[in-house]
């Protein structure tokens, strides 16, 4: 990979991110509604692997990691990994199941989601932010290739011109089969904050496009399973 490729992806957390609104601890923090409800804040650090400061060089090497903080105080969500889409975009991508954060790239890792009953998947990038609960009555990836399917719980927070104070956020309810496109699917937008020309943005962006988003989004999640969890 070259080193321009490298550089524009350094900058996908900066972006989300933002500037100026470090804590006392050099954290950032970025507000989302996450799948129980509530909003939520966001911070992401990124990971040193030498006394030089030098960022991870390979995929299979954590970017970074991100921080939640709601109500009951700050928690550690877990590594944050590169993914590409069919475009060789590039998004940071945090997986979760049993409690830990797992790799993408580690196919023992891999095999213990698979195994999972539940894993969490949170995305970063493009000026958004997922977080999708894959959640099945047995073993994943067994529930995936049945008629019993996976239920998919997510809810994506989009950022007008990168604000921190207001966004809307899709929330979506689905089963996922691997064989079968969904029947039924669920779909809530909401919109938090108070600035009233950018909620004007968001309504209408929502109203032109919200349904054809989430559809794509739903397709972007089963890739997860297809692609990664159960290939």
């Amino acid at each position: 990979m070259n080193i321009v490729k490298w550089a524009k992806m350094s900058l996908i957390l900066t972006a989300l991110c933002g500037c100026s609104r470090a804590d006392h601890d050099g954290l950032e923090w970025r507000p989302y509604k996450d799948i129980d409800g509530q909003v939520k804040k966001m911070a992401f650090a990124r990971r040193v692997y030498s006394s030089n400061t030098q960022r991870a060089k390979t995929l299979d090497q954590p970017q970074g990691e991100a921080i939640s903080q709601s109500l009951g105080g700050r928690e550690r969500l877990g590594d944050l990994y590169y993914l590409f889409d069919t475009k060789k975009n590039a998004a940071a991508a945090i997986f979760r199941a049993q409690g830990k954060s797992l790799s993408p790239y580690a196919a023992q890792d891999v095999k213990q989601m698979a195994e999972s009953r539940t894993v969490d998947f949170y995305e970063f990038g493009k000026f958004r932010l997922t977080h999708a609960r894959f959640a099945g009555k047995n073993a994943l990836c067994r529930d995936f290739k049945s008629k019993t399917g996976v239920d998919l719980l997510m809810t994506t927070n989009y950022y007008p011109r990168n604000s921190f104070t207001d966004f809307y956020t899709g929330l979506i309810n689905v089963n996922l089969r691997h064989d079968e496109a969904p029947k039924e699917i669920g779909y809530t937008p909401s919109f938090t904050g108070s600035d009233v020309v950018l909620q004007g943005e968001l309504k209408a962006d929502e109203a032109k496009r919200g349904k054809n988003i989430a559809l794509l989004n739903i397709q972007e999640k089963a890739s997860i399973l297809f692609n990664i969890i159960c290939k």
